[in-house]
């Protein structure tokens, strides 16, 4: 009878951990993409920086030397 009791339990048991790591998981699918998204959002942001920087020193040139080079 005991031991019959002590079954009931560890089953219960065993099926908290396995929805306490389907939590943990969830949590971090949520977070990994969350990561990825803010990465990739600096990255968009980086390349935006690096075209306006590069399209300011193209004009720049262009005003420059426009009369003697042509891009």
């Amino acid at each position: 009878m005991i031991i019959t009791a002590f079954r009931k339990e560890n089953r219960k048991r065993v099926a908290a951990q396995l929805i306490e790591e389907a939590l943990l998981l969830s949590v971090a699918l949520v977070a990994l993409s969350l990561l990825v998204g803010g990465i990739e959002s600096i990255l968009k942001e980086s390349a935006n920086f690096t075209a306006g920087i590069w399209n300011a020193i193209s004009s720049a040139i262009s005003g420059i030397f426009g009369l003697s080079f042509h891009w």
